[in-house]
């Protein structure tokens, strides 16, 4: 799996845009807005709190040589910080870092097509048909967030889609024409770790995949606060609540594939075929990961809120 070393997190935080401070956004009119981008088009979404508040959302013409950080300075004010390379503000929602205990500390993330930015955004070439998401949230348990489904149905809809799982979901077929996803190869989960594309699974039966349990480890994803135990899934610090019929998120490649997974676990098949049809481009937006609760989706983690700017 491909994993970014916690040395580099330091580095890749501290190097996330080029640009200079206080840079105006351009006063121009968004082809659209709040849709997954076409090929000719890429789009910008800002928020706080894992997509809990949405700041801005345009869908806007591609243009060639566009990089992530000349898309943000197009349409918000950006205050930049350590000469220039450091994304201190974005409209006037500013880093805390240093300021507060390391508990509360806040800052800027970014993501492009759910996989989270290994380069200065400055340096990130974006290509048509790809989602920038910058969000606001704490460090603790979230600094390193390396896939997110908040593009969806991108990247999935690239080609065709290997489809991992031992259940036949009624609504599999209907519920991927819906999204553009072009459903490919099949294979169990006993074949191993996938290339990329998509898992299905109850809790039961990712809790005993000897590849896709360890994936699932709250070490590996403290932002999910969700734990496999007892074939469900319970949330991570015990708290009691309704319980969690399902989760759908993204996780980076097993098998070292650019592609990240695109993972929906359900308490039993019946829940995995209630919780298809709710994986819409809309409920994902902005989003690290959901929950089935109660019948809804609830955004992960299950605690979203920052500093209360």
């Amino acid at each position: 799996m491909k994993r970014i070393p916690a040395a580099a997190v330091v580095v890749l935080l501290a190097m996330l845009v080029a640009s200079c401070a206080g840079v105006r956004p351009k006063a121009s009119a968004p082809a659209a807005a709040g849709h997954p981008p076409k090929a000719g088009e890429v789009r910008l979404v800002i928020s706080r709190d894992f997509g809990a508040r949405v700041l801005v959302d345009v869908v806007v013409p591609y243009k060639k040589d566009l990089d992530a950080m000349r898309l943000l300075a197009e349409h918000a004010t950006v205050d930049a910080g350590y000469g220039g390379r450091f994304v201190n503000g974005i409209n006037g929602l500013k880093s805390s870092f240093g300021g507060v205990s390391s508990a509360d500390a806040a800052d800027w993330f970014y993501w492009v097509d759910g996989t989270m930015a290994d380069v200065g955004a400055a340096d990130w070439k974006l290509n048509g048909g790809e989602t920038v998401w910058w969000d606001y949230h704490k460090w603790q348990n979230a600094m390193l967030i390396p896939a997110t489904i908040d593009a969806f149905p991108a990247p999935w809809n690239r080609g065709p889609l290997t489809v991992t799982s031992d259940l036949e979901p009624a609504a599999l077929e209907q519920w991927a024409a819906a999204n553009g996803l072009r459903l490919g190869d099949r294979r169990k989960l006993a074949a191993g770790a996938p290339d990329g594309g998509l898992v299905i699974a109850t809790a039961a039966q990712a809790e005993a995949s000897p590849w896709l349990a360890p994936l699932l480890a709250p070490k590996l994803n403290p932002a999910l606060t969700l734990i496999l135990e007892g074939g469900h899934l319970s949330p991570a610090d015990g708290r009691a609540q309704t319980p969690i019929l399902g989760a759908v998120l993204a996780l980076p490649n097993p098998a070292g594939g650019q592609q990240p997974v695109l993972v929906v676990i359900g308490d039993d098949a019946q829940a995995i075929d209630a919780l298809l049809p709710q994986i819409t481009a809309d409920v994902l937006r902005a989003r690290v990961a959901v929950a089935s609760v109660g019948g809804g989706l609830t955004p992960l983690p299950l605690s979203t809120m920052t500093t209360g700017q």
